[in-house]
């Protein structure tokens, strides 16, 4: 059997990038890695560290253009089978302007996380972006369906195109529900965190347990909101594990998200007997069933009629037992990265 060799260009300190890399270092392809990290997170011993900048979450990382040369040599000299890089603007671009240089037969895919294809910093000037790299593309990967219809709007051949998540694979924990409300996403527009507190405030919170994890939140913001909502416990960051038994002991997980791909915490809040009550878009649809397994809201008066139903309703066995199976179903680690390697491995 011939070992292929699998190259990627991602953060290496991103759970998401430990889920990928890890999976086809367990399957003993020969993996590497490039990263603008400082630490690497994966199991991947064959490992470049482009760059000494500092990398920003929110974006602007144009030192990356860079690192292009310095990336080119590296594919020229491994001649790796497959390139994946994640996130379509910023990885996506450095890596096709370098598959190019170096001349390499690699297959290239890509991995588009959501923002970078729904809520990019110039809509129209990344929507030209990412139609030129997405357009020489073997295999694009995306989270959810909304993420699909995008890249549909870009005009990108939909048989290029895999949808799912690379799923969750977290064991179902029995531990003391001492948590009644839950949010976790980062801190900016899309996230709508200030209506979730505005909403919050509005209803009966007395006695409620509360908590907000708010990535990416800056200093004054987080002091603001903790002085003004001092009911509310705040947390900047939380490590992945520590998060798993948050969302354990959690009886409702929020979240209101004009646009996502298919959210790892809801996915893990279903895993873990939490019921959703989240924005009614595309990605939530294609998992949530308003009413039968969790809740869907459209604005502020349903997303406070909704919670104080919840709140006050002691008995969800019914949704608990539906969202089990449908995570085993569709949102299961192994499972799901097995569809992701037959894919990106079909053509050979």
């Amino acid at each position: 059997m011939i070992i292929k060799k699998i190259f990627f260009i991602a953060d290496a300190k991103s759970i998401h990038t430990v889920k990928w890399v890890d999976y086809f270092v367990e399957k003993n392809y020969e993996v590497y890695l490039a990263t603008f990290a400082s630490v690497n997170n994966t199991n991947c011993k064959n490992i470049y560290f482009l760059g000494k900048k500092k990398t920003h979450t929110l974006g602007g990382n144009y030192h990356y253009l860079l690192e292009v040369l310095t990336l080119a040599k590296i594919f020229k000299e491994i001649k790796p089978d497959f390139i994946n890089a994640h996130y379509s603007y910023s990885m996506g671009l450095i890596t096709l302007i370098a598959k190019k240089i170096s001349q390499v037969k690699s297959e290239l895919s890509v991995v588009c996380h959501g923002s970078d294809l729904l809520a990019p910093p110039k809509p129209y000037i990344f929507d030209l972006l990412n139609r030129y790299i997405l357009n020489q593309t073997d295999k694009i990967f995306v989270v959810s369906d909304q993420l699909k219809d995008k890249l549909i709007s870009l005009n990108i051949n939909v048989k290029n195109i895999f949808v799912g998540q690379y799923g969750i694979d977290i064991p179902t924990q029995s531990i003391s529900k001492d948590i009644d409300i839950l949010s976790n996403r980062a801190y900016n527009d899309n996230s709508r965190i200030d209506f979730l507190l505005e909403r919050i405030e509005s209803i009966n919170h007395q006695n409620l347990n509360i908590l907000f994890v708010l990535p990416n939140i800056k200093d004054n913001d987080y002091q603001r909101l903790k002085s003004k909502y001092s009911y509310i416990k705040f947390y900047k960051h939380v490590p992945s594990k520590e998060m798993i038994n948050l969302l354990s002991r959690t009886k409702i997980y929020i979240s209101a998200t004009k646009s996502d791909g298919t959210s790892l915490s809801l996915l893990e809040s279903l895993k873990l007997k939490c019921i959703p009550l989240v924005s009614n878009i595309i990605s939530n649809r294609s998992w949530i069933v308003d009413g039968v397994n969790g809740y869907l809201f459209n604005d502020k008066k349903d997303f406070s009629i909704k919670l104080e139903k919840v709140l006050k309703s002691n008995s969800f066995d019914d949704m608990i037992s539906i969202n089990e199976k449908l995570v085993e179903k569709k949102g299961s680690y192994k499972v799901q990265m097995n569809k992701i390697e037959k894919f990106m491995m079909e053509s050979l």
